[in-house]
Formats: C-alpha cells, structure tokens, sequence
C-alpha cells in the first residue's frame, strides 16, 4: 500500500504449486487481480542469464568450472569457506534481480509521471535465503527488489483470484529454459553444454565445492548448486512437494 505502482516477480517455481494448470497465464492475470498493477516474471530474466552464460562460456582465460551465482546460499557460502574460488562464480546478478531491474525500467516506461519511490517492486519467492539477500544488500549497492513475500503465503490468496472459467488477459513471456530454472539440472541444461555438473542439498554442494578447491573433479565447463533438496521447487516457503512441483511444471 506505500507504493503507487505495484509490480510482481513470481520465481518459476510459483506455477508448480498449482494442480491441473496447463496455462501460466491464469497464474499472472490472478496477481493482477490480488491487487498487482503488474507483473514481470523471473523466469524471463533466467532466460537472459542463461544467453548470457553460454557468451560467457566462450570466453577465454576465465576461472573454470564456472559456478553459477544464482543461488544467495551457495555465492555466501563460497565467500566463506572456499575463497578461493570466489574468482570461479559468475559475475552476474542472479535472476530475481535482474527482472526486478528491468520491471523498474518498464514501469517507469509506462508511467513516466512516477519517481523511483513511487514503484514498488514484490518478488515472491520458495526460500528465505532470497529474503535475506535482498534485506542484506549494501547502501552502495542496494537491491532492485523492494519487497519479498514467500509463495506459501501468497498461494491460498491467489486461489482465490484465479478465475479458470475466463481466459486470461495477458500472455507469459517465458519458455521452457526459464521454467526449468525452477529446478535443480535446469540452469545447466540451458547452457547447451554437456560438461556440466549439478547438484542440490547443503552437504552434497559442500562435498563438490571441495573437489572443485582441490582439482578432484573432471574438467567440466559449468556448476549448478542449488542449496534446497531439488532445486527451488524445494524450498521451505513453497507449498507442494518438489517432485511433484517438478513434475507439474
């Protein structure tokens, strides 16, 4: 209510929570009648980071395996305990950011009477890691993202706005990479790469950070690490259960 232009960031794995859905359109038209001016999904700014990272992967004399940054839980990880492979991570935002960057863009392009204060930018999101780098975020470098709600509190509210008996008014912009990001494999397989790894779970990510600090892995192009069981469809603020989130979507 502070803001005068409301804008949702729905993470992919929001549209897994939901059963019989077969158009993710009725997801976003249903934000928008909860009271969301608009809607700019994450998963559209995964698909950009997924072009960005096959560019970056031709790239030559960078640190590999390159791990992916995407996850607050593993980059925070890193920094802590394997510094050394700080130089490994990839010198992006992750996903959650970037969409909140370019849904400011577009509300200011569509509303050009509005100041930055007057938008207020809400990512829904499977995890509190998320809600803490977002809280977290120096003043030098503050977040794009001005609010966080997880997707269990918002879920049952949106059953409620979802009307299946009315076509939807607007139509999703995303594809099958940035769905897939949703869960663990989904990032990799999108770099169009077969020397790849991913894995998911705190210790499972530890054991391979450790062979990465001490060479004992293949020599591979990209790392996944994901510190929810599953990808983020398992994260603890989401509804259902990973594997069935994973299979719906």
């Amino acid at each position: 209510r502070d803001f005068k232009w409301k804008v949702a960031l729905p993470a992919p794995s929001l549209y897994g929570q939901f059963d019989n859905l077969d158009d993710i359109d009725y997801v976003l038209q249903g934000l928008l009648d909860y009271g969301f001016d608009d809607v700019y999904e994450v998963s559209r700014a995964a698909e950009l980071v997924s072009g960005y990272t096959r560019r970056y992967l031709r790239r030559e004399g960078i640190r590999r395996p390159v791990i992916s940054s995407a996850c607050p839980v593993v980059v925070r990880l890193i920094s802590l305990r394997f510094p050394f492979l700080c130089d490994n991570v990839m010198p992006l935002l992750p996903p959650m950011e970037i969409a909140g960057m370019l849904a400011r863009e577009q509300a200011r392009e569509r509303n050009p009477g509005l100041r930055d204060e007057d938008i207020g930018i809400c990512f829904i999101s499977p995890c509190p890691a998320k809600v803490s780098y977002v809280k977290n975020r120096s003043k030098q470098e503050p977040s794009f993202v001005d609010c966080v709600v997880s997707v269990s509190d918002i879920y049952f509210e949106l059953l409620n706005h979802m009307d299946r008996s009315k076509t939807p008014k607007i139509s999703s912009g995303t594809g099958m990479i940035g769905l897939s990001w949703a869960t663990s494999g989904g990032e990799s397989t999108a770099i169009f790469n077969d020397k790849y790894l991913a894995a998911d779970g705190i210790e499972n990510i530890i054991r391979v950070l450790d062979k990465i600090e001490n060479d004992d892995l293949p020599k591979l192009e990209f790392i996944e690490l994901n510190a929810c069981p599953g990808g983020c469809v398992g994260g603890v603020m989401t509804v259902e259960k990973p594997f069935i989130a994973k299979a719906r979507l």
